[in-house]
């Protein structure tokens, strides 16, 4: 009754005059007082006039659904109830709001009737124009809607709440399912079932719980409208992408059913590195792509790389099966069956680190064995006039290389625990002034590489045998030698001269070696014991060579012996004659 007031304009006023009906007859009674339209009342609300104020204002923004925009007269389905204004200019201008009928026609008042539900707003306005100009010529005559109509849905299916619900033309499938979710808002505990969730006043409250093992399938909710079409909407991908074409207009008396589906046996599932992880339901025709769109939107597909799909097999073992992104965004097919698991794979997010002379020092992102160190430097906003490229070095800070520890070589202790110690450099052996120049090589970086380009200060480091190791300042053009006597000369017991260049490791020996700015000269030096555990060392090193070369030749001599012995038996027997 309300709701028929309120499409004929006169609710309000007949509303009020129902509550004070009610307030003058002392109300209603107590049960329907507790039990209003499906939902809990607060029975210490005893004034009536509120309890109706509250439940019309409920009404009220059930019945209100806001624009997209400007109705569209091609795809709006006229129908009964829907209120037309009808105007036309003149003498005697005439301007009327019409309703549609009950049984489906406009009434235009000197123009006639016309057939209107069931047809497009675009088709009613041609033909009511068409009629009013008949009748009013030459003048201005126009048709519009001015307030679209209410009707009922059903809803079924596994929903808190099924049954009827009062919605316009211009609600879709989800602002019904909405109301009948809400109702899951206002559940309140039965006391008579042990905090088992009840819709208190509603009659579906009686009816079985969905099993814990279900859910509703919003990828299939089916829409059977009164001529006896179907279609199948998938709601999830309308909430991924709003595509609108999974979320249509209602139109009257349609019946929108939510199915149930079993997680583990009819679901898909889908985890690992996505926005939206979990159990989806299986949809005929579902590819991998479907689900990975569902799971990651539409613009996070981008950032998948391989995705793992596990397939139970009845009676077997599960099979995998490793699946590329980028060849199913590219158009490869890969159907999916329910009970299917997609395990998107974590990506890799490789950093590159340049430090130094550069404008931006820091971390970078980069494609591990594809990015350039020219390119890290690009971002980095390129060097500094005063970087040093011969002192510049990369380092490679995480590598799967295997290094190897020489156990299985000839080399003794010495040697084995210098190439331990030796395994500990990481640097790559690259010139990287080759591979920022124009056309030069590629240097090719991967994840935690971290290069430094180190200030030009114009200097050599010389250390090892000196009397006064240290910077010299660099000249061009001169020898190991002349750094040498810069820092004292040679001490007692050197043993030779190494120039080594700084950032490429390549080494030069000799006094005679040219020397270049950022080098290090070494002067090197006989063995010496600088501590009692290293002389103990070298010490029983030599005792265990000594006791080898005793072994050994004692080994010679008895085998020469034997070989004697058996000669001299030989020729006893007359071998040789």
């Amino acid at each position: 009754m309300v709701a028929s007031l309120r499409r004929t304009g006169g609710g309000r006023l007949c509303l009020a005059c129902l509550m004070a009906l009610l307030w003058t007859t002392g109300g209603v009674p107590a049960d329907a007082q507790n039990r209003m339209g499906g939902r809990l009342v607060d029975p210490t609300r005893t004034n009536p006039i509120q309890q109706w104020q509250q439940r019309a204002a409920e009404s009220e923004l059930l019945g209100l659904i806001a624009l997209e925009g400007s109705l569209d007269a091609a795809a709006y389905t006229v129908g009964p109830g829907d209120v037309f204004s009808v105007s036309a200019g003149g003498a005697y201008p005439l301007l009327v709001a019409v309703p549609v009928s009950a049984d489906g026609h406009l009434v235009i008042p000197e123009a006639g009737s016309i057939p209107a539900a069931g047809r497009t707003l675009e088709a009613v306005q041609r033909e009511a124009t068409a009629a009013l100009r008949e009748r009013y010529r030459n003048v201005q005559v126009e048709v519009s809607l001015t307030l679209p109509r209410q009707f009922y849905v059903h809803i079924t299916g596994a929903v808190p709440e099924p049954g009827r619900y009062l919605t316009q033309p211009l609600a879709r499938v989800d602002d019904a399912l909405q109301q009948a979710f809400a109702a899951e808002v206002r559940a309140r505990p039965d006391p008579t079932a042990d905090d088992v969730p009840r819709i208190f006043g509603s009659a579906t409250s009686h009816r079985p719980l969905i099993h814990e093992d279900f859910r509703p399938a919003l990828r299939n909710v089916l829409v059977t409208h009164r001529d006896g079409t179907r279609q199948t909407l998938d709601l999830i991908r309308y909430y991924t992408t709003g595509d609108t074409r999974n979320n249509p207009y209602l139109l009257d008396g349609d019946v929108v059913t939510v199915p149930s589906y079993h997680q583990q046996r009819d679901g898909v599932r889908v985890s690992g590195e996505v926005a939206f992880p979990g159990t989806f339901d299986y949809r005929p025709g579902d590819t991998a792509l479907d689900l990975l769109t569902l799971a990651a939107g539409p613009d996070g597909l981008a950032a998948l790389a391989q995705v793992r799909l596990t397939r139970r097999v009845s009676g077997g073992e599960p099979t995998t099966r490793l699946l590329d992104v980028a060849a199913l965004r590219e158009g490869q097919r890969v159907p999916l069956a329910p009970g299917d698991h997609l395990n998107v794979l974590p990506r890799e997010l490789a950093q590159a680190a340049i430090f130094g002379l550069v404008e931006y020092p820091g971390t970078y992102p980069i494609e591990a064995g594809k990015t350039t160190l020219r390119e890290l430097v690009a971002l980095a906003g390129g060097l500094k006039a005063d970087a040093d490229l011969n002192a510049a070095f990369l380092e490679r800070r995480k590598s799967q290389a295997f290094k190897e520890d020489g156990r299985t070589s000839d080399l003794d202790f010495f040697s084995r625990a210098y190439l331990s110690s030796s395994n500990s450099a990481n640097r790559i052996v690259a010139n990287l002034r080759a591979a920022l120049a124009e056309g030069g090589p590629d240097v090719v970086l991967y994840d935690q590489d971290r290069v430094v380009f180190p200030r030009s200060e114009g200097t050599v480091f010389v250390t090892g045998n000196v009397p006064q190791p240290g910077y010299v300042a660099f000249v061009e053009g001169q020898t190991a030698r002349y750094y040498v006597d810069r820092a004292g000369g040679q001490g007692a017991l050197s043993k030779g001269v190494y120039v080594f260049e700084d950032g490429t490791g390549q080494v030069r020996t000799g006094e005679g070696a040219l020397v270049r700015e950022g080098d290090t000269v070494f002067v090197n030096r006989e063995d010496i014991a600088e501590t009692p555990e290293v002389a103990a060392l070298l010490l029983s090193d030599r005792n265990a060579r000594r006791q080898a070369r005793i072994m050994t030749t004692q080994t010679i001599v008895t085998s020469l012996t034997a070989a004697i012995s058996i000669i001299a038996t030989l020729k006893s027997f007359g071998a040789f004659d």
